[in-house]
Parts: C-alpha cells; sequence; structure tokens
C-alpha cells in the first residue's frame, strides 16, 4: 500500500510518502528560489517522494517575510518558481506551494518596517523572547484573506499541482484558533466558529480565486498542547469537519506550538520523548470519521516504513509525512521501494534548521553511504 501509485488531495502520487513543508532558507535577496532549492527538490522527486510540499512561502506584503524565504506576493514571483515545479515535473516528481501568513511567530529582519500583525496582540513567543505585535483591523483580515487568494492564483500558474495553507504550529491562522491568542469581540474571535473564520475565508478565497479545481490543502494542530488556553483536540476535530464541508482536498495534521508544554512542540525529539509517530493517534479518529470527505494525513515521527505500512493498513489515513528524515536521506522512499528495511538514520536531533541553506548536519561528514 505504501508503494502504490494513487490519489492523495487530489493529486496523482507515486506513493503515499509526501515531503512534509520544511523551511529552507534559500531564497536570494528577491525572494526567488535558488538553483541550490530546486537541486533539493529535483533530488527528493528522484528519490521517489510522492508529493512534496515546499517549505513555507510568504503570501502577503502587508507583514514582514522570514529571511531568505520564498515569496509569491507579487506576479514577478512566478516565472522563477515555474522553473521550480518544470524541474520536479521532468524527474516525474508532484510539487504542492505550501503559503502562509506568518503573524507574530516571527521577529522582524533588520531593515523591515512593515507591521506584526496578530489577532488580539498578545505578545508571542519566539525562543526565550517576546514578540510584540498589532492587534489585526478588519480591513486588514480581509487584505490578508485576498492576499492569500491571489498567492494560490500564482502557484497555479507557477505550475504547482495544489497549494497548502499553512494552519498550524502558531502562525496566523492557527493563532485565530487558539483562545490564548484570539480574544477578539467580534465575529473573528470568541467561540470556535468565530475563531475558525479567518482560516475557513482563507480557504474560500484560494477556492474562488485560484479555481474550484485547485488541489487545497490545509495543514492543521491535532492539538495545541498548551497549559492553559489553546486547541483542543476535540476543537480541531470540529474545525477539520468544517473544512471538509467547505471542500478542502487534503488535511495534513500535525501539533503544537511555541507556546506548548515542554517536548509537545511540533517538532520533537524522539529518543527523549520516547514518544515515536507522536500525532498518529488523532489522524486515525480523524481519518475514520472523516472517511470518504477528504483525505488525512499525519506528519511526526515517521522513520521505518514497517510502521508505516502497518498504520496505513489499519487506519483509513491517506498518506504519512517525514521532513528530517529526507534532509538526511533524500533517497529514503526509493531505498525502501527496493527492500531496504533499514529505519531512517535521521536522530531527531534538530540540529538541521536555520535561518538559510538547511540540511542534514551529516552531509558535511563522511558518514553518508
Amino acid at each position: 500500500m505504501l508503494f502504490d501509485a494513487c490519489t492523495i488531495g487530489g493529486i496523482h502520487a507515486a506513493c503515499r510518502i509526501v515531503r512534509s513543508a520544511t523551511f529552507e532558507g534559500m531564497a536570494d535577496a528577491e525572494g526567488h528560489p535558488t538553483d541550490k532549492l530546486c537541486h533539493m527538490y529535483e533530488t527528493l522527486a528522484e528519490g521517489g517522494t510522492g508529493i512534496i510540499i515546499t517549505g513555507m512561502i510568504a503570501a502577503s506584503r502587508l507583514e514582514p517575510h522570514q529571511h531568505h524565504q520564498i515569496l509569491l506576493d507579487d506576479d514577478s514571483c512566478i516565472a522563477p518558481l515555474a522553473a521550480i515545479t518544470q524541474a520536479v515535473h521532468a524527474k516525474g516528481g508532484k510539487i504542492i506551494a505550501q503559503i502562509v501568513i506568518m503573524g507574530s511567530a516571527i521577529m522582524v529582519p533588520e531593515g523591515e518596517d512593515r507591521i506584526i500583525v496578530s489577532p488580539s496582540g498578545v505578545p508571542d513567543k519566539i525562543g526565550r523572547t517576546l514578540q510584540e505585535s498589532q492587534a489585526l483591523t478588519k480591513e486588514q483580515i480581509q487584505r490578508l484573506v485576498e492576499d492569500v487568494g491571489q498567492a494560490a492564483l500564482r502557484a497555479r500558474k507557477a505550475g504547482f499541482d495544489g497549494v497548502q495553507f499553512h494552519g498550524a504550529h502558531g502562525y496566523l491562522a492557527s493563532k485565530f484558533l487558539t483562545p490564548y491568542y484570539n480574544q477578539r469581540s467580534d465575529e473573528y474571535g470568541g467561540d470556535l466558529m468565530g475563531r475558525a473564520r479567518f482560516l475557513r475565508q482563507c480557504i474560500a478565497s484560494i477556492k474562488q480565486t485560484a479555481g474550484s479545481d485547485f488541489p487545497v490543502w490545509v495543514k492543521l494542530n491535532c492539538a495545541d498542547f498548551m497549559k492553559e488556553g489553546g486547541m483542543t483536540a476535540e476543537e480541531s476535530l470540529q474545525v477539520m469537519h468544517w473544512l471538509a464541508d467547505d471542500g478542502i482536498s487534503a488535511i495534513e495534521i500535525s501539533g503544537g506550538n511555541t507556546s506548548s508544554l515542554p517536548r509537545k512542540g511540533p517538532i520533537r525529539a524522539i529518543r527523549r520523548t520516547k514518544e515515536p509517530m507522536y500525532f498518529a493517534p488523532y489522524a486515525e479518529k480523524a481519518a475514520k470519521e472523516l472517511q470518504g470527505q477528504t483525505d488525512i494525513g499525519v506528519v511526526g515521527g515517521w522513520r521505518s516504513a514497517a510502521e508505516m505500512e502497518e498504520f496505513l493498513n489499519t487506519a483509513p489515513v491517506s498518506f504519512i509525512s517525514m521532513c528530517r528524515p529526507l534532509l538526511r536521506q533524500p533517497d529514503l522512499p526509493n531505498r525502501w521501494r527496493r527492500g531496504d528495511t533499514e529505519p531512517a538514520t535521521c536522530i531527531s536531533c534538530s540540529r538541521c534548521f536555520g535561518d538559510t541553506d538547511v540540511d542534514c548536519i551529516f552531509h558535511d561528514t563522511a558518514e553518508e553511504d
């Protein structure tokens, strides 16, 4: 099942292994992809990944963008990104653009003077510092919703096979869902339906602007895992039901944010937590409830093809995503397809992550085959 050709979220794929969005920090000064990034995606396609999800791409000029982040905030971005999609397609791969409104989950890069936005102006924990922000006006919210739709249209023109909207990990749509950060008293706050309004409006904008036939995925927390004031697993499941009603193509389940309890964030050290496949139970429950309505996938702690096969055979989950293992072994899907039974060699140290040229640290050693 893992290596059978299939259709996931409206996209035909060679297998059910998806490369989860991984910020690469490989944009040039104009926010266009570098040759190094193009080579990374080509290598993933050659290595057998079913569908590649790009690192988060900035969608709006209202907010600053991350250092070395790819942009989709005007039409000049289309042609450089088209070179990426053409290269991946030439290798037989499929690629989705992950678009994001970052909100307060970013420190202002040096030289930037654009505003940091959030639902209610609640300070955000970024590392050891608190990021101050400005509460969004309704007019700004509508601009962001429109910008998301336009970014998706540009992604389609650039040849991407679909888009994934980032609704997890404490970025803006996730902040709207989280009571601790969303203290608004208007229609964008209050009960869960109000807190989910921004996310759902962004999805509607994408479908209206980019076309109802264009695959639209969402990345969503199964829970925020905060001490207090976080979105619960029950609330997340309700949001998934609403997204399915809205015609979403697929939901990738993750969890946590920068305010989560220790070792309960989106990226976990498996050996320390002794908790592999940490979002699997949430994905299984969601997939059973939403079977036949939308495709459910899951990321987080997957290291063994045998475990993936077993899970897919017992739960109606459509795909399994990996991030760090494919940084270290971009040919891992093909290794497993050829019968290699060894688990991924990734040790979950997370030393791969940074703000530029993200890569596995072991690629600087002679350890690799």
